[in-house]
């Protein structure tokens, strides 16, 4: 089998599917989410192809297992972010026990063990149901979760009872993970020539206020009891953007910062630390207006620990549990109540040039994968 999952690895590595919204390069899932739909019409699994907009496409499959009423949803993205700056992406390269390429990490492996597990219980009896999700998006705004939450999982017949988000944790159980909010200021002045700075006022100048509250706003993050899985909440400021010309007086400039967000953080929070920002802007010096709001978000997600958890940290090789400092779509599954965890392979470099998933890790990953699934029958 391990044989099969790397060819299988393969094969989706080849078909670029990188998001177009991230990169030039970028076609849409159309083609892997078709390829992944031939492979379980090849086990007679029904499988569908759902189109989100355009080429950006998410596959379903169900395998009715002997309960057809305990449903355990599995779940993968198929985008990846671009290939800038590598050799040779599409083309899966081993080297010892790593394979290299762009998604094989993040998460095309998650994807191959999903295909693998298919095969499996498609040839042997399976005690649940098992649902297959592939989804477009979650590298930018998740736009195939919210089709799949919205449009597919209310069609099954009973809510999934656990949601495994294949995403790479190490052979870990990733039982939490923090949300994020998107913030910008833009700030307001008056063109004048570069020459006549009196005659105008610098949009770019009152920047320096922003950023200094930001930096003070993390730094008491970094003071604040850490969560015992994800540690502390964190903010960066992003993008800057302003001014027309090198010899003209700026009439406006843009700051937009990411704020990585615990469990329990309350939006009034966040929502202080925005108006800390557009006052400490307010009160500088000038003649300057500022504007400032919240442009996206995504929710924390920290699942309980129970006995079914349990059963697959101990099919896992009962390694402690993890949280991930990164957003996954299992935080949408979880806010239409259905508990979602984390757990898939080890590897490196997601989103880096140097990507690599472990060929052993697949594996196991897989097998541990088969052993809870059995053993949800005892």
């Amino acid at each position: 089998m391990q044989d099969q999952l790397i060819q299988c690895l393969t094969r989706l590595v080849q078909i670029n599917s990188v998001n177009p919204d991230l990169s030039t390069t970028g076609q849409g899932e159309r083609e892997i989410a078709e390829y992944i739909h031939h492979h379980f019409q090849l086990l007679e699994i029904p499988s569908e192809i759902h189109t989100v907009i355009d080429d950006r496409c998410n596959t379903t499959a169900i395998l009715a297992g002997e309960d057809k009423d305990r449903i355990l949803l599995l779940n993968g993205h198929i985008d990846t972010v671009g290939v800038e700056g590598m050799d040779d992406p599409f083309t899966l390269k081993k080297v010892g026990d790593r394979l290299y390429g762009r998604g094989t990490y993040d998460m095309l492996a998650g994807c191959a063990i999903q295909m693998g597990l298919a095969k499996y219980f498609f040839l042997h009896p399976c005690p649940i149901t098992l649902v297959f999700t592939f989804v477009a998006d979650e590298e930018n705004l998740s736009i195939g979760m919210e089709h799949l939450v919205k449009h597919f999982l209310p069609a099954l017949p009973v809510k999934p009872f656990l949601g495994i988000f294949l995403e790479p944790t190490e052979e870990h159980i990733g039982i939490s993970h923090k949300g994020f909010a998107w913030f910008e200021v833009e700030i307001k002045g008056l063109a004048a020539h570069g020459s006549r700075p009196e005659q105008g006022v610098n949009a770019i100048f009152p920047l320096s206020y922003a950023l200094k509250e930001l930096e003070t706003i993390n730094q008491e993050l970094a003071t604040e009891k850490p969560h015992p899985f994800l540690g502390h909440a964190t903010l960066h400021p992003g993008l800057i953007s302003g001014g027309s010309s090198q010899s003209v007086i700026a009439a406006r400039a843009k700051l937009n910062w990411e704020r990585r967000i615990l469990p329990g953080d309350r939006q009034e929070k966040l929502d202080g630390e925005l108006q800390r920002v557009i006052s400490a802007v307010e009160n500088a010096n000038g003649d300057q207006k500022i504007v400032g709001r919240q442009i996206f978000s995504r929710p924390t997600n920290e699942s309980s620990d129970n006995k079914l958890i349990r059963k697959l940290k101990q099919a896992a090789g009962d390694k402690d549990y993890c949280g991930m400092s990164y957003w996954a779509d299992s935080a949408l599954a979880a806010q239409v109540g259905i508990p979602s965890i984390l757990f898939g392979p080890a590897g490196h470099g997601a989103h880096a040039d140097d990507e690599w998933v472990s060929a052993e890790s697949i594996f196991k990953t897989y097998e541990a994968m088969k052993k809870f699934i059995l053993d949800l029958g005892d």
